[in-house]
Parts: structure tokens; C-alpha cells; sequence
């Protein structure tokens, strides 16, 4: 018996290999849906070779990326692959192709996906996000409480919330040749890291860090280990200048990132906003134990030891605390370490793919 595939069309923001950013994580997911589903990639921004996708059925690349003829283009190639049969409109992150997605739908019996996992009423994003929410057949998000946000906020019945968790590519976490890494980001081999990997905005903790950091400046084995970029650096700089135990990396490829976790001895997380936190997924993934505020789906991804080290938001004194016990604790970390890596497996890429075809049946 033939197995009929169903047709997708996934419209991707931005491909570039080289990102730092979170894009960097749905290139090779796109290739694996692509085995097992009959699927066109739509790409607003391209800044690498497509032949990349080779599991694709067929990529349509944008040529305008501004003003009215961006959006004229891409409402063109969404009703171009509408007509070609492709019913089903998954798009990840962006106004314009969702708005036209929506539309199509509407008038031609498809479907429209929207992925959003932020908490994006905290941040201004109501009337606009609330338009394109109603006009699309779904949103989809990355956890329970962050769709209880959505419905609440932006008045979206539950039965147009569809949940699918972000997921981990567990190879991508194996043996690294760790004294490249070492070498190639000037690190000192004795040391033990705590680190952080996010954009650097007070959304996502940037202003707790020097504080946090300071907390251990007495140990002078322990080092703050800080990667990424962002609009709080400046300032960050300039709070940390006194601060011997603090390395600012700045912007990293997401392809060193796992190698930069397993040199690591800790993770900490002092997020106000998040979604369905990938980051802590590679950090499980990595055999890191971290300590992270209890925000959006924190929790809910977290295993149930890990939980113990998820304090109240805002509370740097208690992550400071639990930072501290962690760090004195070896065969604490070990043991979480073993049980966050089995807890992982769930959110492996292979499961979630099986979750994101399911959208469409």
C-alpha cells in the first residue's frame, strides 16, 4: 500500500548557515520533515547555498525585501504553490507570509500554520499579532502554559492552539575535539564555566549577570562564560569592567555552541520572557545542569529533579544560592546530568518530527 505524503509548504524567514540565531535550528529539521513529507520551502531572505535542502521537493527563493514589493512577491509565490496543491501553510516567525498565508487559505479551502512561542504581550505586540493570529487556522506554540497566554491575551479559542514542542538533534551532541575550542575562543583549560547562551536583552536576563556574577568572585576557578549579542551588551560591558570572573564571547555560530556546553559546568537562564527554551534543551542534551527562572514553559520541558533548581522569577538571590550548591556538589551535577539527558530523549528531532507531520493529518 502506497503511503500518501502530505503536501507542505514551509515558509523559513531567513537560511543562513552561519546564524547564531535560533533559524540555525530548522534547516536540518526542514530536511528530515522532507523524508517523510511532500514538501516546498519558501525562503524570504537567502544567504546560503539552498542546495543545502536536498530532502526538498522544491525551494522558492524571494527577490524584494522591502516595501510593497516583498510582500506583492511573496502573496505571488504562496498562491503560485497554492495552485500547484499544496494546502497546507506552515510559516515560522513572519507577518507578511502568514498574513498571506491566512488569506490564501481562506479564499481556497487550505490551512494556515503560524509559529510564535514568545511571550509577545509583554512586549507591545498585541494589535498587530492578534491580526494575524485570527487570520490564520492555527497557531502553533511550544508548550502548554505559553498557549494558555495566547488564548487569554489575544482572545484565540483553544481549538486554533496546536502544541509541538522545539527539539534537539541529540547527534549533534557527541564527541568534540574540546582543545580547538579551547584554542579558537582563548579559554583556560582549568577553569570551570558557568554559561550563558542568549541574546544579550534584559528580556532575557542580560541585566542580572553582573550581579549574579559577582556572587563568585571570591572563586577565582569559576568563571562566567557569556555568549551572544544583543542590544543590553554595551551596558553589560561597561558592569562588568570590575569583574575579573566574567568572559564575554559575544556572537557564536550555533555550530560551536554544543562543544561550547560540554566545556561548561553549569548553565544558568535568568530569563523575564521565553517560550519552550531550546537552549535548555541543548543543555540537558549536553549533560548540563542549569538554574533558570520559572518562566513560560520552563517547567514543563524541565525534568522533574531539574525542577528544584527552577526558582521565581525576578529572584536573584535564590539563583545565586542554588548556583552556589551546584557548584559544590559534584556528584549532584552528575546525577542530574544523567537524569536531564534521559529526560531529553523526548524532545529528540526524529519525535518531533512525528509531532509537526501530525499537524497536517
Amino acid at each position: 500500500m502506497q503511503i500518501i505524503k502530505p503536501k507542505i509548504c514551509y515558509v523559513l524567514p531567513k537560511f543562513d548557515l552561519e546564524t547564531d540565531t535560533h533559524y540555525f535550528y530548522l534547516y536540518d529539521f526542514i530536511n528530515q520533515v522532507a523524508k517523510d513529507a511532500d514538501l516546498v520551502l519558501l525562503i524570504e531572505d537567502k544567504r546560503s547555498n539552498v542546495d543545502f535542502f536536498k530532502e526538498v521537493s522544491n525551494v522558492y527563493v524571494q527577490k524584494f525585501h522591502y516595501g510593497f514589493l516583498r510582500w506583492l512577491e511573496n502573496f505571488y509565490l504562496i498562491l503560485k504553490i497554492r495552485l500547484r496543491g499544496y494546502k497546507n501553510f506552515y510559516v515560522h516567525y513572519s507577518y507578511i507570509s502568514a498574513f498571506n498565508a491566512g488569506l490564501v487559505a481562506k479564499i481556497s479551502l487550505a490551512r494556515a500554520f503560524y509559529w510564535s512561542c514568545g511571550m509577545m504581550w509583554l512586549f507591545g505586540k498585541k494589535r498587530s499579532l492578534k491580526l494575524i493570529l485570527h487570520i490564520v487556522s492555527y497557531l502553533v506554540t511550544g508548550a502548554k502554559s505559553v498557549a494558555d497566554g495566547y488564548s487569554t491575551q489575544y482572545n484565540l479559542a483553544t481549538s486554533k492552539i496546536k502544541i509541538m514542542p522545539n527539539w534537539v538533534d541529540l547527534q549533534r551532541f557527541g564527541n568534540f575535539n574540546l582543545d580547538n575550542i579551547y584554542q579558537k575562543y582563548n579559554l583556560e583549560i582549568d577553569k570551570e564555566y558557568v554559561l550563558f547562551v542568549h541574546r544579550l536583552a534584559e528580556r532575557k536576563g542580560a541585566h542580572y549577570i553582573a550581579k549574579i556574577a559577582s556572587a563568585f568572585v571570591d572563586r577565582k576557578n569559576v568563571k562566567f562564560l557569556i555568549v551572544g549579542d544583543g542590544p543590553y551588551k554595551d551596558t553589560l560591558v561597561k558592569e562588568i569592567q570590575n569583574l575579573s570572573n566574567v568572559i564575554l564571547l559575544g556572537k557564536v555560530p550555533n555550530k560551536d555552541v554544543p562543544a561550547i556546553m560540554k566545556i561548561a559546568k553549569l548553565f544558568f537562564m535568568p530569563s523575564e520572557e521565553e517560550g519552550s527554551p531550546r537552549v535548555l534543551l541543548e543543555a540537558m542534551a549536553s549533560c548540563l545542569p542549569y538554574v533558570a527562572f520559572d518562566i513560560g514553559g520552563v517547567k514543563e520541558i524541565s525534568s522533574l529533579a531539574q525542577q528544584k533548581y527552577i526558582v521565581p522569577l525576578k529572584n536573584a538571590p535564590m539563583m545565586i544560592e542554588k548556583l552556589r550548591v551546584l557548584l559544590e556538589q559534584e556528584s549532584l551535577r552528575a546525577n542530574l546530568a544523567e537524569l536531564n539527558y534521559q529526560h531529553v530523549k523526548k524532545f529528540d528531532i526524529l519525535k518531533v518530527k512525528e509531532i509537526f507531520i501530525g499537524l497536517f493529518n
